[in-house]
């Protein structure tokens, strides 16, 4: 059956390019029936091109499993969506050489120790223990002096966790080989030591992959593994009269984009995402529209026509949008859904417990809204990993009993030193910030409350009142009305992540947004003053980390506390904002 609505005159633009053969950059906004208009395509592919196939990929499970459900609603069954990852399991397992990737994908079996000595880690590890001669008149010109033993169980796996982080940096890139430019930051380091270590995880990384790449080796593999063993084998996908519709193209995993690219020419190419809704760059991802609109015979279109949403949400996100883009080079949202939809600036405490989803910027805040909608009698639903919160919580109470080493997070393994883990928690730019932060959450509530609360969670979302998300997790979502949470800090007009993630976060909701806008900033500070200024205001809140702080009792608190801040003095005026 033909898809059975007429495409807007958008739509029709992007059908008409596709059925001259022209490779696309669709620019599509928020809410902007970007499903739809992929089933256009298929659909244009089935009537006009019997026999082709439309190959949909993504990196995001949410939206693979909803592109499909499209696809089978309108019996499009030349057409296939799939994760990238999903794609390139199959064909591993179909690959005698690459089928042990996926065998032992997380068959973690090794202990660290013997880990350690299968990659040569203790012998590799003496330069992250090296000085410089401490009586040579010049740093810079000194001998470095390497020690002849091994260094100390915590140096070799600080050494063995930088060289994990090389080898998921080349997984992750475009690159062929490892590479200096994937060794992550030393800036640690005494400068003149940086370029000694750097040349010893180029070549553990490169040992620990041609460990991965053995089909005998006990080495546990992961996704960044396979795929990129997939992607070195040069993969054809699809045949000549095909098209691949490669959608989240603004967090493109390099590896893959450079896949995807490497087919133009035989099949069709059609790049689809929204350059404001960039949110994984601190992962590596790239934007890949941007080269890709620039490549002869490609066609940019856009689609800025939001049937999620109104336009009164619709003026709310391209707020935002004016502060990312204040040239208007780029695309505005036009809300052409619920008219009666709105933003609700200010709020009583009773209306936080009337929403059907929170998305916060943080895991910490999805922890504390999980509790005050929980408190409030509510059935939630969370895209957190419970359990993997209720592992956290052991392993911070190990950590704090002063058995650091029989935690399970190899982060908090370290932690041996109870001054460390103070100063950790302290500190104002910490390794592992979000790790931290949700630290800092449950020794905020404590593990008997987290484990009382993983009991009382619902697995699915149909069946819960509330789901609480992380902007990340929840952007491809959609829900009847949204609370939005950025934190009580104000948000600096040059912080363009965190106003993507803003962005996003406002246009999750069909019909209601509340969003209290914390005061804003000029074009100045950096995030890390930002980061200051916060953990500034809560020492100065009287808050520690080290022991749960005096927090009201659960049943006496609905709203966050920061949220009820905001909300105080105008208490439940709203604000309809019309286009």
């Amino acid at each position: 059956m033909p898809v059975p609505f007429s495409p807007s005159h958008e739509q029709q633009a992007v059908i008409d390019a596709y059925l001259r053969g022209e490779d696309l950059a669709v620019q599509a906004g928020a809410g902007t029936g970007k499903s739809a208009t992929l089933a256009f395509i298929a659909d244009a592919q089935r009537r006009h091109q019997p026999g082709a196939t439309a190959w949909y990929l993504t990196f995001n499970r949410r939206n693979a499993d909803e592109v499909q459900a499209t696809f089978r609603q309108y019996k499009l069954t030349n057409a296939r969506a799939s994760t990238a990852s999903s794609y390139a399991n199959r064909a591993c397992r179909a690959t005698p050489a690459l089928k042990h990737m996926v065998d032992r994908l997380k068959k973690h079996t090794l202990k660290i120790t013997e880990e350690m000595r299968l990659l040569g880690i203790p012998h590799a590890s003496r330069c992250l223990a090296a000085v410089t001669d401490p009586y040579a008149s010049d740093p810079r010109t000194a001998a470095i002096l390497i020690p002849d033993g091994d260094p100390s169980f915590r140096t070799q796996r600080r050494f063995l966790t930088l060289t994990r982080k090389t080898v998921t940096n080349f997984c992750e890139s475009a690159d062929r080989e490892v590479a200096e430019q994937h060794v992550p930051s030393l800036a640690e380091l005494q400068t003149e030591l940086r370029p000694l270590v750097r040349k010893a995880l180029i070549i553990s990384g490169q040992r620990m992959w041609d460990e991965l790449c053995t089909p005998t080796s006990p080495l546990g593999t992961d996704y960044p593994h396979y795929l990129k063993a997939w992607a070195l084998t040069d993969p054809v996908i699809g045949n000549p009269g095909d098209v691949i519709l490669y959608d989240e193209a603004q967090d493109a995993n390099p590896v893959l984009a450079e896949v995807i690219l490497a087919q133009r020419g035989r099949v069709q190419v059609a790049l689809v995402g929204d350059q404001f809704q960039q949110i994984y760059s601190f992962m590596g991802c790239i934007d890949a529209m941007q080269g890709f609109v620039a490549l002869p015979d490609v066609t940019a279109l856009p689609l800025t026509e939001s049937r999620r949403f109104g336009p009164g949400i619709a003026a709310e996100a391209n707020k935002v949008l004016d502060k990312l883009d204040p040239a208007r080079a780029g695309i505005r949202l036009a809300g052409v859904g619920p008219r009666d939809g709105y933003v609700q600036h200010r709020y009583a405490d009773a209306d936080t417990t009337t929403v059907t989803a929170v998305v916060c910027r943080t895991n910490a805040l999805v922890i504390e809204h999980i509790m005050s909608q929980a408190d409030a009698g509510r059935r939630v639903h969370t895209t957190l990993d419970i359990d993997d919160l209720r592992k956290l919580a052991k392993d911070v109470a190990l950590v704090q009993g002063g058995r650091a080493d029989e935690a399970k997070n190899p982060v908090l393994q370290g932690f041996t030193d109870l001054d460390l883990w103070q100063a950790w928690l302290d500190d104002d730019e910490p390794e592992n910030e979000d790790l931290r932060d949700k630290v800092r959450a449950v020794l905020d509530y404590g593990l008997d409350k987290i484990e009382a609360l993983a009991t009382t969670l619902i697995p699915n979302p149909k069946d819960a009142d509330v789901t609480v998300s992380t902007v990340h997790k929840a952007k491809g979502g959609t829900w009847d009305s949204v609370l939005v949470d950025m934190g009580d800090q104000p948000i600096d007009d040059d912080d363009d992540e965190t106003l993507r993630l803003l962005y996003v976060a406002l246009t999750r909701a069909r019909n209601r947004v509340l969003w209290t806008p914390p005061a804003t900033k000029g074009r100045s500070k950096t995030n890390s003053d930002q980061i200051r200024a916060r953990i500034a205001s809560l020492v100065s809140d009287g808050t520690s980390f080290a022991t749960p702080p005096n927090r009201a009792c659960p049943e006496h608190r609905v709203a966050p506390r920061h949220l009820l801040a905001r909300g105080a003095d105008s208490a439940g005026e709203t604000t309809k904002q019309q286009r």
